[in-house]
């Protein structure tokens, strides 16, 4: 008979969820803060869409981006 710990798995999918919901996005700030800590520069104007929001930002070379943070993952696109 094999001996040792049982470990559950319940603590990791709790866990995990918990992760999710830390990366979700619920202002226009904290959408701003996390676009300007990826990319640098200065946050010009933040709009809230659908399922996210679009900043656009003026880096220190001069060149305008526009990126969108999605407010369930955090996860930003363009750039």
């Amino acid at each position: 008979m094999a001996q040792g710990k049982f470990v559950s798995s319940t603590s990791t999918i709790k866990a995990s969820k918990q992760n999710k919901a830390a990366l979700s996005v619920k202002s226009s700030k904290q959408a701003a803060k996390l676009a300007k800590s990826r990319f640098g520069g200065k946050v010009l104007k933040v709009e809230n869409k659908k399922a996210g929001y679009r900043v656009k930002l003026i880096k220190a070379n001069g060149h305008i981006i526009s990126v969108y943070v999605d407010a369930k993952t955090g996860k930003i696109n363009g750039g």
